[in-house]
């Protein structure tokens, strides 16, 4: 049951929001661009707000900085991420500058706001944001701040009207029905306006991989690993429940892999997955590597050495098939025509009736020697 104090805390919240929503809407005007009258050649600095949503989500954002970046010959592309997502866009060589929106940081330290406010307000001739799963009050506010000739963002979202879309001179009616799919397609409809259309562009994931780390990585299986002429790493965690095949499952899959490939099985473990990780170590007799508490820049790295990744439907997946390593997702709940990393490379298995654990063991090992035999063909 929530505390009093936390019921004030959310209904104070929500108040704020709706003052600010209202402010916001009467502060703002819009100035709609004609057509024609948007010179796409004449932009030569762009900011992507993207301070929203979860790792993965802004994983899916790398194709739209791809094609505006190149589409656009960009002098410079920053983006606006917060701490959480903020790994998702550093490995991206199309991003010139990343501005972290760190609201705790601003709490403790309010100089580092009217830094980040500074931040804002450099001249920029563009300004984009991308809403594939939601919108974002912030996202509206901080468009607002942001000094730009124009700016692009969605007027409504799945039929559902941004109140305070009139921040935008550029407001997009955001739809997916009967269209647009996947994900990264999904961000990249806010270009349109720019000549970028989604079903022309790569929709296929990058992440840069330090070479200094590749080094660490490669120390770091010599020491710890068997020199196995076959790597596969595990991902068994996710953040939703509904999204993590039964780790007894998992553990008959590694059983199975190094009985029948004799593979040398890493076990990736995050913040939150170390109790997933404990249970699934504990129930195995085989040789393997747990990575334990690592950065994303190094769990990227380790992944590119990998011959396979099987993961559950969670940012490592993204971050996998972005280094370009075969991937191999399970599903349940979430659609993986969504979500599913893009590429011949990459496969999923999509639960029956978004049932993740209806998936069977087998089946998954049948995709598995398959790819395993692809990678190293």
């Amino acid at each position: 049951m929530k505390s009093g104090r936390s019921i004030k805390k959310k209904r104070l919240e929500g108040f704020g929001r709706r003052v600010a929503s209202r402010l916001l809407a009467l502060l703002a005007s819009r100035h709609p661009v004609r057509n024609g009258t948007l010179d796409k050649h004449s932009i030569k600095r762009a900011v992507v707000v993207r301070q929203h949503n979860q790792f993965g989500d802004v994983m899916c954002t790398i194709p739209l900085l791809r094609a505006l970046k190149t589409r656009l010959n960009l002098a410079e592309l920053a983006v606006v991420a917060s701490p959480q997502n903020i790994d998702a866009v550093r490995g991206c060589k199309y991003v010139d500058r990343i501005v972290n929106y760190d609201k705790l940081a601003f709490y403790k330290t309010p100089s580092l706001f009217l830094k980040f406010v500074k931040d804002l307000r450099r001249d920029f001739d563009l300004l984009l944001v991308p809403s594939n799963v939601s919108m974002s009050l912030t996202n509206d506010v901080m468009a607002f701040i942001i000094k730009a000739k124009t700016k692009i963002g969605p007027k409504s979202l799945e039929d559902k009207p941004n109140k305070t879309g009139g921040v935008y001179n550029i407001a997009l009616d955001l739809q997916w029905k009967g269209g647009i799919t996947h994900q990264s397609h999904r961000n990249m409809q806010v270009a349109f306006p720019l000549g970028i259309d989604p079903a022309k562009e790569s929709d296929e994931l990058e992440y840069d991989v330090d070479g200094q780390l590749s080094d660490e990585v490669s120390a770091f299986i010599d020491t710890a690993g068997r020199k196995s002429q076959l790597r596969i790493a595990i991902h068994a965690g996710a953040g939703k429940a509904g999204n993590r095949w039964n780790v007894w499952n998992f553990a008959k899959l590694s059983e199975l892999i190094h009985d029948s490939l004799g593979a040398e099985l890493y076990f990736t473990d995050g913040p939150f997955d170390h109790k997933i990780v404990d249970d699934l170590t504990n129930l195995i007799k085989i040789p393997f590597v747990r990575v334990r508490d690592k950065t994303i820049q190094f769990i990227a790295a380790l992944l590119r050495q990998m011959d396979l990744a099987i993961t559950n439907d969670t940012g490592i997946m993204h971050l996998s098939a972005a280094v370009g390593t075969p991937t191999l997702s399970l599903f349940g709940p979430t659609d993986p025509l969504q979500w599913a990393p893009l590429g011949s490379k990459h496969r999923f298995i999509f639960g029956k009736k978004g049932d993740i654990n209806s998936i069977e063991v087998d089946k998954v090992m049948n995709i598995v020697r398959k790819l395993a035999t692809k990678s190293k063909s």
